[in-house]
């Protein structure tokens, strides 16, 4: 019986992990004041930073003074953009 109480105690465990990235995604709207692109950091005018990593691609129409809306995760003190569009 314990055996069978900590595997659904693990098998939950890793449910929880795996869907807490899509539960905690967040978005945010604003337009873009920088772009860092050696450091991959996008300003908005509000001060807001998203940092974004390989697997995002951020296409060339994003630049200073686009409006954008953008999906990111928070995740070690910072927000790693998951996806952004320009908004027209």
């Amino acid at each position: 019986m314990k055996r069978m109480a900590v595997a659904v105690a693990v098998v939950l465990a890793l449910f929880v992990t795996v869907v807490a990235g899509s539960v905690w995604a967040n978005d945010v709207a604003g337009t873009i004041k920088v772009i860092q692109t050696q450091e991959r950091v996008l300003t908005l005018d509000d001060g807001t930073q998203l940092h974004w990593t390989e697997q995002v691609q951020v296409a060339p129409e994003i630049k200073a003074g686009s409006k954008v809306k953008a999906t990111y995760e928070a995740k070690d003190g910072k927000m790693i953009l998951k996806k952004i569009e320009v908004v027209k």
